[in-house]
This record gives structure tokens, C-alpha cells and sequence, in this order.
């Protein structure tokens, strides 16, 4: 089966330095790819702080050197692919692991990279897991689900790019880093 991997690797942070846990490729952990992770190259732009002088046309505006972006939410489809008997704990496991509520989690921040988009984002929170649970199967033991969770992306301009090591001679992502 050929498809893009997505990577997940969950975060803390005291204010000064973040800690990481285990890179995790959804796929190979969790039996789920990730169908749509619409990640914002340029996302919208704070409003710019004013003053409105009366006897004045126009504003006042403060322009910073850096334009400031607002943070935006995403919502990501996932597929399970596998066994119909595997289903529930995976998807459970894996509901689990974004919230940060596994058993040895690092913490409920994410970061995300995702190969097909070549895009990822740092400090990412699920704000929502969808209710709908879709299955797509017929008479074969193996099967696929659909369903959606709605992410906040509260650092919307930090790249986040994959590192590889060399693990029996094979190139693996090892972290995620920003």
C-alpha cells in the first residue's frame, strides 16, 4: 500500500524549553492515515492595533516589522485501514495519544508533519473529535473507517520538518524539529 505517512510527536512546555516524546508514524502505531490535513501556508493576520483620532482622517496604525498571525483550526480526516477486530482499540489508543492521555505521555502539545502536504506545525491541540464514525467495509476481515478531528493550531507560522537516522540500515524519522 502506497500512501504519505503523517507524524506526530507530542510536546510540553515549561515557558523556556519544550520536551518531546517519541516521534510516533500514525500508520505503523495506530493503523491510521491521514486522508486531508489542510495546514495554512499564511494563515490570516491579527488585527493591528489603532488610534481613532477625531479631528483626524483615517488612523493610526502600528505596523510591526513582523505582520502577526492569528491562530486557526483545522479539521483532519483520518482513515483506519485493518482488521475489523482492531477498530476500536486503535482508534481508541490513537484518541488517546493526540489528547496526550496515553499511559507515559509527554504532553497534550503536538507537533505535526505530514509528507504529502511537506508541510508541519508545532504546539497543535485537538480541539474536538467528531462524533461520526464512517465505516467503509464489505465481507473482507480488513477494513476502513473515516472520521475527523478538529485541531487548533496556535503557532500557525513555525515549519516544522522531519530529522532521519539510520536505524538498521534504514532511514527513519527520528523527531520533529522546529
Amino acid at each position: 500500500m502506497a500512501f504519505c505517512r503523517t507524524y506526530i510527536q507530542q510536546l510540553s512546555f515549561d515557558g523556556i524549553n519544550y520536551s518531546k516524546g517519541s516521534v510516533v508514524e500514525l500508520f505503523d502505531t495506530f493503523g491510521v492515515v491521514c486522508r486531508d490535513i489542510p495546514f495554512r501556508m499564511w494563515p490570516e493576520r491579527k488585527e493591528l492595533p489603532t488610534r481613532d483620532w477625531p479631528e483626524r482622517d483615517g488612523v493610526d496604525v502600528y505596523i510591526p516589522r513582523t505582520i502577526p498571525m492569528k491562530p486557526y483550526d483545522i479539521d483532519v480526516k483520518f482513515l483506519f485501514v485493518g482488521d475489523k477486530t482492531d477498530i476500536r482499540d486503535n482508534i481508541s489508543d490513537f484518541i488517546k495519544f493526540i489528547y496526550g492521555r496515553n499511559n507515559g505521555a509527554t504532553g497534550g502539545r503536538l507537533a505535526i508533519y505530514n509528507e504529502h502536504t511537506g508541510m508541519g506545525r508545532k504546539d497543535v491541540v485537538v480541539s474536538k473529535v467528531q462524533d461520526e464514525l464512517f465505516f467503509l467495509s464489505d465481507e473482507d476481515p480488513d477494513c476502513v473507517a473515516q472520521f475527523s478531528v478538529t485541531f487548533t493550531v496556535h503557532d500557525p507560522v513555525t515549519d516544522v520538518n522531519p530529522q532521519s537516522s539510520m536505524v538498521n540500515g534504514n532511514s527513519v524519522i527520528t523527531d520533529l524539529f522546529f
